[in-house]
Formats: C-alpha cells, sequence, structure tokens
C-alpha cells in the first residue's frame, strides 16, 4: 500500500543576533509565525521575511521555512 502525504500549514521561523553577552558568546533570538500556507513557494516567504526583518531592530540570522505534512497508508 502507497503512504499518502497531505499538506498542512508551514512555518516561518527567523533568527535575529541580539548582540554578546558578558563571556562574548552571541545571543539569538527567534521569532516564529504560523499557518503559513503550504504552497507558498520558497521566494514569497523569503520575501515577506526580508519585509518583517526590516522591521525589526536586531539583525536577521537566517530565515526558515519549515514545512509540514502527515503521512498515512
Amino acid at each position: 500500500m502507497a503512504v499518502i502525504t497531505t499538506k498542512n500549514p508551514s512555518s516561518l521561523k527567523m533568527r535575529f543576533d541580539c548582540g554578546k553577552n558578558d563571556n562574548g558568546k552571541v545571543i539569538v533570538k527567534s521569532k516564529s509565525f504560523s499557518n503559513v500556507r503550504p504552497d507558498a513557494t520558497h521566494d514569497k516567504v523569503y520575501e515577506v521575511a526580508e519585509i518583517i526583518a526590516s522591521l525589526q531592530e536586531h539583525n536577521l540570522i537566517e530565515s526558515l521555512k519549515i514545512d509540514n505534512c502527515t503521512i498515512s497508508k
């Protein structure tokens, strides 16, 4: 029997450089946004991440689009 894959809403996670702590280690904070359309293209999600990053106080380190799906038989 074949495995059935159902796409679920994705999420966008953004990680920001928030300076350094007393030991010189970089402080990284993240923001997550849920319910990203599963059919949203990587280009469009990146475009939105860039817009959100431009509104933030801290510099963006990376953006992650986390896809989610259900697999069953």
